[in-house]
């Protein structure tokens, strides 16, 4: 997939596009992107996403805090697994939010040869989002270019969309996430120094502190997880969220992962986390005795979970 980020790029062939944000680049997207791919195999034209680097409303909205699925990088290296030709990055500015619908239309064919539009079942576009499909599609017809509505994709009668597996990952429902998104929740951070306690009682952890703060953190609680280290080393292993409820807390959220059959230091290094199930909700242990019996609990049940997800070599 090559990504286009200026205008006027000559590309050398016609388009067949879908226009979004794509946070997550779930299922839903990946069948209109598979409508899109189909579709321009049968007209030899190419097929391309058009997207954002920034979030729009941050444009709009100056206290808007997005929260987000995917960082911009992540969101490429999504759509780059899919079999796009290309991938359009715009900068959505307020001149742009100005543009209508069929401006922005006319800006697309200008400058990237766009000859057929997929428009998501219930997505809009232009300024104030004022107009639907009907007028994209009368919009084509002027502009003899095809547009076409992406057909409502609901698996099992379930609306899979980014704003519901937000709420997903709010809740800490991250294996009904990962089913949605076609793969694990992830958070990329660095391994910073803690309070050493979890050493102490035999569960060494590395406090993590999240790279990108727009970046979802799902419900406090306990999960099992599979993390890759900055060697490029896989390990199962779980995760605590939340504030450290039975030992001295500041009362912020801490992420700490303590890595299965991993001895080493990782102060100061990167680390990705993939959530794959939650195995319970934060809870206040009577001491560390207790603490480090529930541990061991955890430990057995993520390790139960972590068979169906072997550890990537």
């Amino acid at each position: 997939m090559q990504i286009i980020e200026q205008p006027h790029t000559i590309i050398g062939t016609e388009l067949v596009a879908g226009i979004g944000f794509f946070d997550g680049v779930h299922s839903g997207h990946r069948s209109l992107i598979s409508d899109i791919i189909l579709t321009a195999q049968s007209k030899h034209m190419a097929s391309a996403v058009i997207t954002f680097r920034n979030h729009p409303r941050e444009i709009l909205h100056s206290d808007y805090c997005p929260r987000l699925i995917n960082t911009f990088e992540e969101k490429i290296d999504n759509l780059s697994e899919t079999g796009l030709d290309y991938c359009i990055v715009l900068d959505f500015t307020l001149e742009m939010s100005q543009m209508s619908a069929l401006d922005f239309i006319k800006f697309m064919i200008n400058n990237y040869s766009l000859k057929c539009l997929f428009i998501g079942y219930d997505h809009r576009f232009g300024h104030n989002r004022a107009e639907g499909f009907e007028d994209y599609a009368r919009y084509g017809k002027i502009l003899d270019i095809d547009v076409r509505q992406a057909q409502i994709f609901m698996p099992e009668g379930k609306h899979i969309s980014s704003s519901a597996i937000r709420k997903l990952i709010d809740e800490g429902n991250v294996a009904e996430a990962a089913r949605f998104l076609t793969h694990p929740y992830m958070l990329q951070g660095t391994v910073v120094a803690g309070h050493q306690i979890g050493r102490k009682i035999g569960f060494p952890t590395a406090n993590i502190a999240v790279n990108d703060l727009k970046k979802i953190i799902p419900a406090n609680g306990a999960y099992a997880v599979r993390a890759k280290t900055s060697n490029g080393e896989y390990h199962n292993g779980m995760v605590n969220i939340g504030k450290r409820p039975t030992v001295h807390s500041d009362g912020n959220i801490c992420i700490e992962a303590h890595l299965f059959d991993f001895s080493g230091d990782l102060y100061g290094q990167s680390i990705e986390i993939e959530f794959i199930d939650r195995l319970r909700p934060e809870q206040k242990m009577n001491g560390l005795e207790e603490l480090t019996a529930q541990l061991k609990k955890d430990k057995e049940h993520a390790t139960n979970i972590l068979l169906n997800y072997p550890t990537r070599i």
